[in-house]
């Protein structure tokens, strides 16, 4: 699968729906009904969220993923991962997000990661199960340091409306990330995606078709591998 070049794309959202010249990654909360609609405009992925961890059983998890991978409804794994601010318990967390992981290297699928205070944790994890597939943080907003050690583990960054903000420490190194290595997000905020490229295309000194093209091609590699 590959992208047009020509476009802006929203890696991940939940609600939002594409405008002209957009491509949208609508992430679908695995324990619904999901519906999938295939669209050159919207694309979606699946995953159990880390806040609703307790609602699907492991095997459950495997089954349902399964199944839209089998009718070829979504791009990636995810939503999943870990957060120690919301939730429930830990333990229940991770062992949803592992059943993600096993099914995404099994499938090579690229898996998008939801990680609150639990960077160190992620990292861990797709070290332990030396998990082969990309992985996406998505709404990043950490450290350089520990963006470093993401990408350095072949991770992929997802930036979201932070980058806007000239206090947060994102926006001031995020000039120096490897350009290769991101994309950009709504989330579920209320948001204009055209108006994050402008702010960080800039960043990076490039214009922003070039910024488009960029972020495409990033899409391209990491489906394609």
């Amino acid at each position: 699968m590959n992208f047009p070049e020509n476009v802006f794309l929203n890696f991940h959202a939940h609600q939002q729906m594409p405008a002209e010249n957009e491509i949208v990654i609508q992430s679908l909360f695995l324990q619904n009904d999901l519906i999938t609609k295939n669209s050159d405009k919207i694309f979606f992925t699946a995953g159990l969220h880390p806040w609703h961890a307790d609602q699907l059983s492991e095997s459950k998890i495997t089954e349902r993923l399964e199944k839209l991978i089998q009718n070829k409804s979504i791009i990636a794994i995810g939503e999943t991962g870990l957060d120690k601010l919301k939730g429930v318990d830990w333990e229940t967390q991770k062992k949803a997000f592992i059943a993600h992981i096993k099914i995404a290297d099994k499938y090579n699928l690229p898996l998008i990661v939801h990680s609150v205070k639990a960077h160190n944790e992620v990292l861990k994890l797709k070290i332990e199960l030396k998990s082969k597939i990309p992985w996406v943080i998505h709404h990043f907003n950490g450290s350089k340091q520990m963006a470093m050690d993401f990408i350095n583990h072949g991770f992929y960054l997802s930036l979201c409306h932070h980058i806007n903000n000239s206090d947060s420490k994102l926006s001031g190194y995020l000039g120096e990330l490897p350009v290769n290595r991101i994309f950009l997000e709504t989330d579920d905020f209320n948001i204009n995606i055209k108006d994050l490229y402008s702010v960080v295309a800039k960043k990076f000194n490039m214009n922003t078709e070039n910024f488009k093209k960029q972020l495409i091609n990033n899409l391209n590699n990491l489906l394609n591998g």
